[in-house]
This record gives C-alpha cells, structure tokens and sequence, in this order.
C-alpha cells in the first residue's frame, strides 16, 4: 500500500513538472532539435475507421543510437507496461505502470523507490511512441537522442514502433520495365504501419522513400514522407497494387507487388573450395540459388527453417546445410563448403571511439583468412600488422569477429553499420568502428 501510494504521489509530481515545463514554452535546445531532421516514422493521421489505441506489442530497434539490438514493450488495457528481450516477455527487462497528462505519457517502474525514483517519458506520434527521456531497460539507460556523426543534421530518437497491420509484414518484390530498362523494385512493410521503398537499376539503387501505410478492408493507403496519401489495392491472393516512382523524376504508375518468400535469406555468399577456386552462392527471394566455381554452375531451389538450410539441385539429390546470418556450410558442386556473407568480406577501415589518432583496417577473405593494420598517424607509427584466420560465433547480444593470429586473439560485434572491435594496444583496450568502404 505505501509503495502504490508512493507511485501515485510520483505520477502526480511528474505531471504537475510537464504542466509548467509546457506553459514555458520550449527552451532554445529544444527548438533547435526540433528544426533538425529526425529519422523518427513519419507522423500518421487516423483514416476513415481507424484508431490510435495505446495498448499493443512495441518494438524497440537501437541500432541507430549506437548498439545492434532490438527489445519489445507490451502495453495492457490497464496501463501497465513489461519490457522484454523477446515478444514472449519469458525475460523480464522492466514493467510498472503508464500516467498520461495533455498528451504527454510517464512510465513509472514497479522498482521505483524515493530514494531513486525510475522513470522514462514519451509522446505518442500516430501508432508509434516517441521517447523524451532516457529509458531504463534492465542495468541500462537507454539513450532516446543521438546526433548522426556523419550527417550531423539528422538526430536518431528512440523510437517504439507498434505492431498493428501484422498479417502484411513482410518484403515484396516487382520488376518493372520503363524505357526498355528494367527497375527492380523492393517494399518492405514493417511495425509501426511504416514502409521503406527502393527501386533499383542493374543492381544501383537509384530512388527511394519511406513513409506509413493503412489498411482498410481490400483499400491499402500509403503516405509517402511529405506528401500525400495514395490508395492501392490488395489482391485475394495477397499480392499488392500501389504506386511508385521508378526514378525521382519519374511518374508514379500503379505497379503490382508479390511477397518475396525468401528475402531473410537472399544475397550472396563465398566461400573457397580445395582447389583455391572461389565459390560464389547466391540465393534469391523467391527460393531459388545458384551455385558457380570455376566451370561449375548448379541451378536449383532451397528452403531455410532456424539453422537449416536445404538445397534442391534442377538435377540430382538435394541436401541440408546450415545457416546463420553470416555463415552457410553446405555440400555444394559435390564439395563441403563454408561460406561467408558478403555483409562481412571485403576491406573495413576505421578510427578508436576516443581522442586517439588510432586507425585500423581490416581486411577479411572468402577463405576463412584476415589481414589487420593498425597505424598511430599522429606518430606515423605501425602499432599492429598481422595475418590469421576468423571466426564467427554467437555472443550475448550480437553475432561475435574473432581474429586469431600469433601474436593474439581479437574480438568485437557484428554490427549493421560495420564491426565494433575491442584491440589492446601496449597493455589499453581501445574500441575500434570498422565499417566497409563499398558501402
């Protein structure tokens, strides 16, 4: 009873700050922030039939603040909230209670005491939350601002993006033909009723655009970002009828979309066989792969399910492989491979995450082989120039480089963006951001 009451007494003290924060007006940071340009969804109006309902599944994606991860916030009926690492809730992250006052929402957790009180803030834009304070998840505070440091005109905000329109999550695909060229065209549906469109002209992305979308019966609307809403259909067999651009310039034409069936799996992969011969895999998004080395070339299907992966030669008997997101060990052209994906290969360069005028560049190849350099350019000096080979294993929160020569045993996470290495330079570890230049 003292805690419930001592709850209530924080909601009250919180609301009553926001009141005269809001009669004051925003503060010259504030106005600022707001005139910079934010990679928050796009803000939604309610159509025809449609509401905004507070309670729901939210998904929380931090990449952009700095850390690959992803966690889940459910909102009941009643208000109260839980924190999850997964849309089970099996791992509790946090949970208490919701108040809101003139549009302005205050989360009170369960553990909050006097002595330290545990709160996080937030708006609500559409369907979608947009947080204004710091989030405690578990041990952590969660950063809800973060100034892009190559683009310092876009600022990240910690975003939950509800999941409403579920049943159309998914990647679909369209080819299009303009001017006797053709367009490949991918739209990817997402939580938040959010989309993301690219068009592409022989493997070059040349257009692209985000915005929301809505459902209404057989009638799909999107509202691409700073414009208007456009209607579509959805066809009985799922397919999608909406209009795109194939380039800036261009006229939006209405164009027929189809789900890619395996688009969590389409890319390439390489991998060396015995021989010294590259081996290049690629699989597709509707289930097809095909498979080259040398003057061999395989065609077939395959299908993925967790770890594994089957493969069906046009001609012969098929096999099962294994997969995860950056390694696939298959029996392929009658030889057992390991294959990379193209996300980690190649050549990654970057600086220390401090003052130091430390670089690095990393260099990782088809055969399992790195090369790593580490220069002191203020002292044009040569701190680190070794070879060996790497490995990929899962971590706690992201799938884990390992470089293992000689000399030592590095590590660091598989990011989005790049590697997040951790070397140790004469007796201090320093964290090193590695991103890749053909990207």
């Amino acid at each position: 009873m003292r805690r419930k009451a001592w709850q209530i007494a924080v909601v009250v003290l919180l609301m009553g700050v926001l009141t005269l924060l809001s009669a004051c007006g925003k503060p010259k940071q504030e106005e600022q922030a707001a005139a910079t340009r934010e990679t928050t969804a796009p803000a939604e109006t309610a159509g025809p039939g449609e509401s905004f309902e507070l309670a729901g599944d939210y998904i929380i994606d931090i990449t952009d603040l700095g850390m690959a991860l992803q966690f889940y916030l459910r909102i009941n009926e009643d208000n109260t909230f839980v924190l999850g690492t997964s849309r089970e809730f099996t791992s509790e992250r946090g949970s208490g209670k919701i108040g809101e006052l003139e549009g302005t929402y205050v989360m009170i957790y369960s553990d909050s005491t006097p002595e330290e009180p545990k709160t996080a803030s937030f708006e609500r834009e559409g369907h979608n939350l947009v947080f204004r304070s710091t989030l405690p998840y578990g041990s952590a505070n969660i950063m809800y601002e973060l100034q892009d440091e190559e683009n310092p005109e876009i600022v990240h905000r910690l975003v939950a993006q509800k999941y409403v329109y579920e049943e159309y999550y998914d990647t679909y695909l369209a080819f299009v033909d303009e001017e006797g060229q053709q367009f490949d065209y991918v739209l990817t549906l997402g939580p938040g009723a959010t989309y993301t469109f690219t068009s592409s002209l022989e493997g070059e992305e040349v257009y692209s655009e985000a915005g929301t979308f809505r459902v209404a019966g057989q009638t799909m609307t999107i509202t691409p970002t700073g414009e208007g809403e456009l209607t579509g259909s959805i066809g009985t067999d799922g397919s999608l009828e909406l209009e795109f651009p194939p380039r800036a310039e261009a006229a939006r034409s209405k164009t027929v979309f189809r789900v890619a069936t395996t688009a969590e799996h389409a890319g390439r992969w390489y991998a060396q066989t015995a021989a010294g011969e590259l081996a290049v895999l690629e699989l597709d998004y509707f289930g097809g792969y095909l498979f080259t080395t040398g003057a061999v070339s395989e065609r077939g299907s395959f299908s993925a399910d967790q770890r594994t992966i089957s493969f069906q030669p046009e001609a012969g008997e098929g096999q099962d492989g294994s997969k995860t997101p950056y390694t696939l060990e298959a029996v392929l052209g009658g030889e057992e491979l390991v294959f990379f994906s193209e996300q980690i290969l190649g050549q990654f360069s970057g600086g220390t995450m401090s003052s130091e005028a430390y670089t690095a560049q990393l260099e990782l190849s088809a055969d399992g082989s790195f090369t790593l350099i580490i220069l002191d350019q203020e002292n044009e000096l040569e701190l680190v120039n070794e070879a060996g080979s790497f490995q990929i294993v899962p971590g706690p929160m992201a799938y884990q480089l390992t470089l293992e020569a000689e000399a030592a045993v590095r590590a660091g996470e598989i990011w989005p963006t790049g590697f997040n290495m951790a070397f140790n330079l004469d007796g201090t570890d320093y964290r090193f951001l590695l991103t890749s230049s053909a990207r």
